[in-house]
């Protein structure tokens, strides 16, 4: 769809996305063979199925958001928006748009598969915490001695990408929560070194941790719905 406005032609599916989504697929053909007829009988798989199909159009989301943002950042060349002219400053605010949106997406992503996962296994992380997070349930999954391989494989993922989750973490909040003392002590620790005029950051630098956050969430979802789909495969349904 962003290609499509950029001009762009449409692309073709990754082999990483063509893997993602014949995972997602084989687990929901399998989920729904798993069960007979009868949509009240069994609400809750066919939620899970919805659940699990909706995760294809948030990838794409993501990528395109991803895809965009790199596009526009292409188009910058000045250090100082004061120097940019209308045209390059646009592109710059585009980019900072979907470079926005793409961070934003990472969370929420990993958040939709939190709740996934805490519904699919039965974790019952509300009763830790009501509002909680990808992590929150991971950290209830130590807990749950039948997910343990999930969770050392889930574990393992996290602690690859930690670094730049944590710089994304950091401007996620910094866009959600802007009035934080310690993130706005942050900001300020950035601005300094600059001059009066408005420097920006470093793009190649951005989108390059960016893409690592992109590539956290890929390898975490691949990593649910293989071993999701061996469940079910070797239980005959859900637990």
């Amino acid at each position: 769809m962003l290609r499509r406005l950029l001009g762009e032609p449409s692309a073709e599916q990754s082999e990483q996305f063509r893997k993602i989504f014949h995972l997602i697929d084989r687990y929901c053909g399998q989920l729904r063979a798993s069960i007979p007829d009868g949509m009240e009988e069994h609400a809750s798989i066919y939620r899970l199925e919805a659940w699990a199909r909706g995760f294809k159009d948030s990838l794409n989301e993501l990528e395109q958001s991803q895809y965009a943002a790199a596009w526009f950042s292409k188009r910058v060349h000045k250090q100082f928006e004061e120097e940019m002219d209308a045209g390059e400053l646009a592109d710059y605010r585009l980019h900072v748009y979907f470079y926005k949106n793409a961070i934003v997406r990472v969370f929420s992503i990993l958040d939709k598969l939190g709740y996934f996962m805490n519904e699919l296994y039965m974790l019952r992380t509300e009763r830790v915490k009501p509002r909680y997070s990808f992590f929150t349930v991971l950290r209830q999954m130590r807990t749950e001695p039948s997910v343990q391989d999930l969770y050392d494989r889930l574990q393992k993922i996290k602690a690859a990408y930690q670094e730049p989750l944590n710089v994304l973490r950091k401007k996620r909040n910094l866009e959600i929560h802007y009035v934080n003392v310690e993130m706005l002590d942050d900001l300020h620790q950035t601005k300094k070194h600059f001059t009066k005029l408005n420097g920006i950051e470093d793009l190649e630098q951005s989108m390059a941790v960016l893409a690592q956050g992109c590539e956290m969430v890929y390898q975490t979802m691949t990593t649910i719905f293989e071993v999701s789909y061996q469940r079910i495969a070797h239980s005959g349904m859900s637990s």
